[in-house]
Parts: structure tokens; C-alpha cells; sequence
């Protein structure tokens, strides 16, 4: 069920959070990246002192964390829900910042399926270059 082995096996934290991570298909810290911060709360088992256990984690081993914050955007109307900041993050863009390696071509191609998506990293393009 679980993998033999993974990336942050030698890593010392509880046993809690090593099958949490297990059994939610995470090899390795790095791939946490792929997802804001909130979202780990909603594994079962994954309570507040756990959660704070592997924020810690992370900051000591230099994995750094988003959060859908680092994307919305309330003074100009932008909120990502969770499956569209999901989205964002899978295609790299973790902050406002993220979009100024894309043209607004390579936006509209890289979110194909959604253009929910696209509208809303299009009014933040337009606001943060």
C-alpha cells in the first residue's frame, strides 16, 4: 500500500505525519510544493499540532510552502477556489510573481480546459505584469 521507500524517510518526524504523507501518494517533500497549504489540513488524521509539525518540516528542509494567498487578490476582485488554485499551482504559478514568466498566450494555452482560470491569471497579468 504504502511506497518502500521515499525521499523524506530519513527525515525525523512522527510517525502520524510519515503515513499521512504515505498514504496520501507523497514520495518526497518537494512534491508538497505542488499544493497551497491549506489543502493539507483536509487529509484525515491531519490535525492542527500535525499540520505545524510538517510546516516546520518544510521550512527546516528548505521547501517553502504557498498558500492560495500568495494568489489572491481582494483589492481587485481576483479569488482563486480551491480546485482553480490547485490548477495554478500544478502549472507552476504559485504567486503573483510567477506570472511574469508567461506572455498571455502561454496562459490561454497552458489552461485549455478552464478559462476561469484564464480570466482570472489574465486581470492579475494585467495588474503585476
Amino acid at each position: 500500500m504504502y511506497a518502500e521507500k521515499t525521499d523524506y524517510d530519513d527525515i525525523e518526524m512522527s510517525s502520524r505525519l510519515r503515513n499521512i504523507l504515505r498514504r496520501n501518494g507523497f514520495e518526497s517533500l518537494e512534491g508538497l510544493r505542488e499544493y497551497p497549504k491549506e489543502y493539507f489540513i483536509k487529509f484525515r488524521n491531519m490535525g492542527q499540532a500535525t499540520l505545524q509539525e510538517l510546516y516546520q518540516i518544510c521550512e527546516e528542509q528548505g521547501v517553502k510552502l504557498r498558500s492560495v494567498e500568495d494568489l489572491n487578490d481582494r483589492e481587485h476582485g481576483v479569488r482563486f477556489d480551491d480546485f482553480l488554485c490547485m490548477d495554478a499551482f500544478r502549472m507552476g504559478i504559485k504567486s503573483k510573481d510567477d506570472l511574469k514568466r508567461y506572455s498571455l498566450e502561454e496562459l490561454e494555452k497552458m489552461c485549455p480546459k478552464d478559462k476561469r482560470l484564464f480570466v482570472r491569471l489574465k486581470k492579475l497579468k494585467a495588474v503585476y505584469g
